[in-house]
């Protein structure tokens, strides 16, 4: 069937979803991830600074379309995490953090996996949950286009205008699935990074503004 183009870049071009609805990596309830936190010593620093968590959370794995460095189409993936459970601070209107994770040489780092041990982003992941999602807020955290299993042969590091631009689809095509993952958006958006990701964190909001 032949489709009109604006229709096909609307399904296939950036910031579309590749698989909704995402991947359902895990589910901790509070208790779970309270515990998770207290068996290591990071995880009992992390207790002293975000407090005992208020909220679960359902993890989630976002695979979605962004452009490379040379603005050629490619694949890029992320985590989704989403607070649950009856605390007030858990449901209704959440707000948003789109989170920029820190340099890594580990091509296959993936925060939506952040609970298998192994995994390189196993410790960054545990923060983000920690501090954001188990108090209340719906987490994007891209992984980045040229990680995990994105199809793009490098990573664009520091390069501002493709690292915007991969930040704002990861987040277009996130709230995409909202609907049907029970992430209730508030409307409102904190972005935020660590290391190399406070300069991804500046450039999305450059390219926000930018494209209003």
């Amino acid at each position: 069937i032949a489709l009109p183009l604006g229709l096909f870049v609307g399904h296939t071009g950036r910031g579309s979803v590749v698989t909704d609805p995402p991947e359902q990596t895990a589910k901790l309830s509070a208790d779970q991830l309270r515990t998770n936190l207290q068996a290591t010593d990071q995880g009992k620093a992390l207790l002293q600074v975000a407090g005992t968590p208020k909220c679960g959370v359902d993890l989630r794995y976002l695979e979605y379309r962004t452009v490379g460095a040379k603005n050629e189409a490619t694949n890029a993936t992320a985590a989704i995490m989403v607070p649950t459970g009856s605390d007030v601070a858990c449901s209704g209107q959440r707000p948003v953090v789109l989170y920029a994770h820190g340099t890594t040489a580990a091509k296959a780092y993936n925060l939506a996996r952040w609970t298998d041990s192994t995994q390189a982003a196993a410790g960054e992941g545990l923060m983000i949950a920690a501090m954001f999602a188990a108090q209340g807020y719906i987490v994007v955290a891209p992984n980045y286009a040229g990680y995990d299993k994105s199809t793009l042969p490098y990573h664009p590091y520091l390069d501002g205008d493709q690292q915007g631009k991969d930040m704002v689809d990861a987040l277009t095509a996130a709230r995409k699935t909202f609907s049907g993952i029970g992430a209730n958006d508030a409307g409102s958006l904190f972005i935020t990074g660590y290391s190399q990701g406070g300069y991804v964190a500046m450039a999305a909001h450059r390219e926000m503004q930018a494209t209003g």
